[in-house]
């Protein structure tokens, strides 16, 4: 009886309009989710109320979206309110938390913008770009009592949790903060450094290419000092030689700086 009230509710709030006045769509809504006879009468006698309810949830669960990638739903317009409409059918949230209700937005809609020629090819990046910082903005930063340890080339480096390197085909992080602009990001190859600095603020650095793979290296796949080099230089076809060793350096020192380098880490056998 709760499974079977609970799946009405569900389908009440998330799926398509109910109209108060149509009476054979609500008994046939009663009877796909199994509600018995007593439980019945009252979710009919009380369905305007409910109405209300569904209007409440869904548009929490919308002002939390936008809370996360407004300038993305700005941008996108009308065309947002079908995509919100379908996720709630088809892909609803699957927990209470709301932090995790943009992740899994983006997991439904992301696929169906990039099959849409009516949404513009930034879209993606941009709603990735704009809920990143949310995420970079709860992990942690520099741990307290940190004593920073001397690299080693034929050790791993460890970076501050609260970090992310990023690849966008549009240069996304340069458009405006306001979300009434309609300025289109230049179609090029950026990779970002995100990381939540020591006053916890989500900053960027963008990259180099030399930069973006031996961190990448570094980083996502935590390879030592020597193997990410090597790596890196052989991707691009450059040569390891003094000034790149030099530009190398002067880059985790200057992320130890900005304190998102904490030091050397033990390699990962394998």
């Amino acid at each position: 009886m709760q499974r079977a009230l609970e799946s009405a509710l569900a389908e009440l709030t998330l799926g398509p309009e109910i109209v108060a006045t149509d009476s054979s769509a609500i008994d046939a809504w009663l009877l796909r989710n199994e509600v018995e006879v007593e439980d019945a009468r009252a979710l009919k006698r009380d369905f305007p109320r409910l109405l209300v309810y569904r209007k409440l949830v869904r548009r929490n669960l919308r002002d939390a979206l936008e809370s996360t990638i407004p300038r993305s739903i700005a941008r996108l317009g009308a065309g947002f309110e079908a995509d919100f409409d379908e996720f709630l059918r088809i892909c609803p949230p699957v927990t209470h938390y709301l932090k995790d209700l943009t992740p899994r937005f983006l997991e439904f809609a992301l696929p169906r913008w990039a099959k849409d020629e009516s949404v513009p090819a930034y879209i993606a990046d941009l709603a990735q770009h704009e809920a990143l910082q949310i995420e970079v903005a709860t992990l942690l930063s520099r741990p307290k009592h940190h004593v920073p340890a001397e690299l080693g080339l034929d050790e791993c480096v460890e970076f501050i949790d609260g970090a992310r390197l990023v690849h966008y085909d549009f240069a996304v992080h340069r458009l405006p903060e306001d979300e009434a602009s309609r300025v289109e990001p230049e179609r090029e190859r950026v990779s970002l450094l995100v990381y939540r600095s020591p006053e916890h603020e989500v900053r960027y650095l963008e990259l180099g290419p030399f930069a973006a793979a031996a961190l990448s290296a570094l980083h996502e796949r935590r390879l030592t000092l020597r193997a990410a080099l090597i790596e890196a230089s052989a991707e691009l076809g450059l040569a390891l030689d003094d000034e790149l060793l030099t530009g190398t350096a002067r880059l985790l020192s200057d992320l130890a700086e900005r304190s998102v380098l904490l030091g050397k880490s033990p390699a990962i056998p394998g």
